[in-house]
């Protein structure tokens, strides 16, 4: 199968919902377009039901507006056994704002993995480089081990949210949208950032929060109709103008479905960055995941320049 072939384009507007105060896109909003144009690239290529297992790599460029129409654009760079590395980038016009990549898997009717059965193929050296990168990011992906403690309890600011699975809240009446379920997350995340920077509710002159990347996401099992979840945040790193949140979620009170860091900037009612409060990490937690939060940020910064 061509990568041309498996591209999808989806055309999304801007609604007065989706937006804050200052008429900017929350950053779950955005999420959701991007892994929903993803699942449907997915699906193209398994022309099965294809479900998200991880998402890497999400870099906010710039925001989105009310009334902006957003393009999302993704494609399936490289077929596994069962999986598939997908690539999906959000445009405003002509210009780049948002990128993401994610691997997706086959599964069948009672959620077991299934093969996928297609090679993709290049017409170009452009389209081959994407594959190699690809094939790189799958060699690299560090595999992540899943460990049910929730490590947001050792945290002094923490939130928590339960969630009823409902209908409305699932693709097909059975396995949640992964798109809802990240919008959630992030909410909780801005929520609790928020909180952090004191904020006392809307004015002319709040300052609020907006999400600027997501990182080391991946989801263990999937979430069907009629679970409840448990979402926790909690802060784990603060810069001199972002934060970090460790946001993972639990369903029917013991089982780690998925977990990640969303990092958030504050930002003025003009939009222009803004200094954080102080905070030092005091308890044996907080200072183990303050460390972990400095060398995920190194080697960030490391693979841009590569």
């Amino acid at each position: 199968m061509k990568l041309s072939d498996t591209k999808v384009r989806t055309q999304n507007i801007v609604h007065y919902e989706q937006t804050n105060f200052m008429g900017r896109l929350h950053g779950g909003d955005m999420l959701k377009f991007l892994v929903d144009t993803g699942m449907l690239s997915a699906i193209k290529v398994a022309k099965a039901t294809s479900v998200i297992a991880s998402l890497d790599n999400v870099v906010f460029k710039k925001g989105a507006n009310l009334g902006d129409i957003i393009e999302v654009e993704a494609y399936v760079a490289y077929v596994g056994n069962t999986s598939m590395e997908v690539e999906m980038s959000a445009y405003r016009g002509d210009e780049k704002i948002v990128t993401a990549t994610g691997v997706y898997v086959k599964i069948d009717e009672n959620f077991r993995p299934q093969k996928v059965g297609e090679i993709i193929e290049c017409d170009n050296e452009e389209e081959k480089a994407i594959i190699e990168r690809a094939k790189k990011r799958r060699q690299n992906r560090i595999r992540s081990i899943k460990n049910n403690e929730d490590q947001t309890k050792g945290l002094r600011f923490r939130i928590t949210n339960g969630v009823y699975i409902s209908p409305d809240l699932t693709y097909d009446g059975k396995i949640i949208s992964a798109g809802k379920l990240l919008k959630m997350m992030d909410d909780l995340g801005g929520s609790l950032a928020l909180k952090f920077i004191g904020y006392k509710g809307y004015d002319k002159y709040s300052d609020t929060v907006v999400t600027v990347a997501i990182s080391n996401m991946s989801f263990y099992s999937p979430i069907k109709l009629g679970d409840i979840i448990e979402i926790n945040a909690g802060l784990t790193y603060v810069g001199r103008t972002s934060l970090d949140v460790l946001i993972n979620v639990f369903k029917n009170g013991k089982e780690k479905v998925t977990e990640a860091y969303f990092s958030y900037v504050r930002v003025d009612n003009e939009g222009k960055p803004k200094e954080m409060p102080r905070y030092y990490p005091e308890t044996e937690v907080e200072k183990n995941l303050w460390q972990e939060a400095i060398k995920r940020r190194n080697l960030q910064i490391k693979e841009k320049k590569l």
